[in-house]
């Protein structure tokens, strides 16, 4: 038996691939939340478990090298990879008689490397996948377009200020050629200290990101962490990627509302950065000296001084005016400039940290609840049902089902409606499951639950469970729950009169077992014992979670 519970990382990425060379629609978004929010990720089973749920049936084996080249492209594996080997999916797109093209799980692109190689990292284990013809993620279309929407929102929020700067570059260019050439090169040494200063920060809250990976551990002396978490990182409490990205936004800001030639602008901005130097001397001797590693980012931004150092003596900016001269109003407007990013960037810090570290609670919660054991021991301690409804209501999937949900609902109720799809999800990737639907109409006159129920009893009555399922579909997926128009489609003659009998006995059995709302479930997993004991669903699940539970 292959073990599919190793750890390993990047599983949604490698996912996302085989999905995409396979032609399947699910999102990224959907795919990363579920396979992290899975009890066993990171692990190969959790990638198996989705893939499943969303249609693709796949199987991990474990192959001896000799059988790589029989194996059917594409298929998912793990590798040794990495400046710091580490176990990484990766996905194999082609093998041939010399190379294997496959995704560089670090380089993040497709790569070809020489089948020997390849092999010597090879961890010999495999997910084979085939999609089947409706396999992808419902409501994609929607779905995509939300996620679509929120990626544009984040593009926009991230180039906006670049973007802006650039304009204002070759606009002022194209007013005053070549005479602004120093400010607006200034301008745009500027703009490249502020985007590394982002990064510092960046890494100040996901320092594990990949990007930060390639970057800061690019050779054996190049570790960013061990300057940037040491105690020379904070002046006064205050992290030196903060007071950076304040500084170089504050010039920026300087400039764009002061004019990118203003002669004021360019005096003022000339001795902060004069003010700025010595910090190059400092974070050089300290790297070099004291830590012994080099930070890239750190001597990106020391760079990025330099630069504005000679840029501002080739100009002369420093002697365009006279400390005499200079205004109160000037003093407030550099402060303000250099201000405001400083408090947004302190306001904005501690909370993107407290997002993701709600964010990993989150999913640790999840994977918690998700957990089989603890699933079990919350179930049993829910209300038991003692009178077992066989025979009522309406019954799909297998009759021998091994696990088995009873819902309670009412054809009008919101929820009942959400709770749909996900049911139908569960039969369809799983045999063994059975799912029973009972409603809380009665036969009182003007119950206006009574028409669609006994409509739906009626078909049901008929035992053609395509059918059945299409009618309920056509029920709880309309956006406007109309009878006559659901009447048209499935007309009746005489048969809905011989379903009060059956809307009695649900009645009676929902009176017993003292339904409070709608929907309620009742679930039955198998035991030791293989018997059929059904408990109510505790509150923290839905119907959307039993996919982990309901399992072959």
């Amino acid at each position: 038996m292959v073990s599919l519970f190793e750890s390993k990382t990047n599983g949604p990425k490698a996912a996302k691939l085989l999905l995409d060379i396979l032609n399947v629609k699910v999102t990224e978004t959907t795919l990363t939340q579920e396979i992290e929010e899975h009890p066993d990720y990171p692990s190969l089973l959790s990638i198996s478990d989705v893939l499943n749920n969303h249609g693709v049936e796949n199987m991990g084996i474990r192959v001896d090298p000799e059988k790589f080249d029989e194996l059917p492209c594409p298929f998912i594996t793990q590798i040794r990879w990495g400046k710091v080997p580490a176990n990484l999916f990766t996905v194999v797109k082609e093998v041939n008689e010399k190379n294997i093209q496959f995704f560089d799980p670090e380089k993040h692109r497709w790569t070809s490397l020489d089948k020997e190689t390849f092999l010597k990292r090879w961890s010999g284990i495999v997910l084979l996948a085939e999609a089947s013809d409706d396999a992808g993620e419902k409501d994609y279309n929607k779905k995509a377009k939300e996620e679509n929407r929120k990626n544009i929102i984040q593009y926009l929020s991230a180039f906006c200020i670049p973007a802006i700067v650039i304009i204002a570059g070759l606009l002022t260019l194209t007013q005053l050629g070549a005479n602004a050439l120093l400010p607006v090169a200034f301008t745009l040494i500027t703009l490249a200290g502020g985007i590394t200063g982002a990064l510092l920060l960046w890494y100040e809250i996901d320092q594990h990101n990949p990007v930060f990976q390639q970057i800061c551990n690019a050779g054996k002396k190049v570790n960013c962490g061990a300057i940037l978490q040491s105690k020379a990182a904070k002046i006064g409490g205050i992290s030196w990627s903060v007071l950076g990205f304040s500084y170089f936004m504050g010039i920026l800001l300087l400039l764009l509302f002061s004019g990118i030639t203003n002669p004021t602008a360019l005096f003022v901005i000339s001795w902060l950065n004069v003010v700025a130097v010595p910090y190059v001397i400092f974070s050089i001797y300290y790297q070099w000296r004291v830590a012994k590693q080099w930070c890239v980012l750190c001597l990106c931004v020391q760079g990025v001084l330099v630069l504005q150092l000679a840029t501002t003596l080739v100009g002369g900016w420093h002697t365009l005016l006279s400390f005499n001269i200079i205004e109160p109003g000037l003093i407030i407007s550099t402060l303000t400039a250099l201000v405001i990013p400083f408090i947004v960037t302190t306001l904005l810090i501690p909370a993107f940290q407290k997002a993701k570290g709600s964010k990993q609670i989150n999913t640790e919660l999840q994977k918690l609840k998700h957990n089989r054991q603890i699933f079990e021991a919350l179930l049993e301690k829910q209300k038991r049902v003692v009178n077992i409804p066989t025979g009522l209501g309406i019954t799909l999937g297998n009759p021998n089902g091994i696990y088995k949900l009873i819902k309670v609902c009412n054809p009008y109720c919101g929820p009942c409606a959400k709770a749909h799809q996900p049911m139908e999800d569960l039969l369809e990737n799983n045999p063994d499951v059975q799912i029973q639907i009972l409603f809380t109409a009665t036969n009182s006159e003007g119950d206006t639950k009574a028409p669609p129920v006994r409509h739906l009893l009626a078909i049901a009555e008929k035992n053609e469970e395509p059918v059945i399922k299409k009618a309920l579909d056509d029920w709880y997926l309309a956006e406007k729950k109309d009878y006559e128009v659901f009447a048209a489609k499935y007309p009746m003659n005489g048969e809905l009169k011989q379903q009060n009998a059956k809307i009695e006995a649900m009645e009676n059995w929902c009176d017993t077992i003292e339904i409070e709302f709608t929907p309620t479930f009742f679930v039955s997993i198998p035991n030791d014992e293989n018997e059929v004991t059904y408990y109510q669903l505790p509150e923290i699940y839905s119907v959307i979670d039993l996919k982990y539970f309901f399992s072959v």
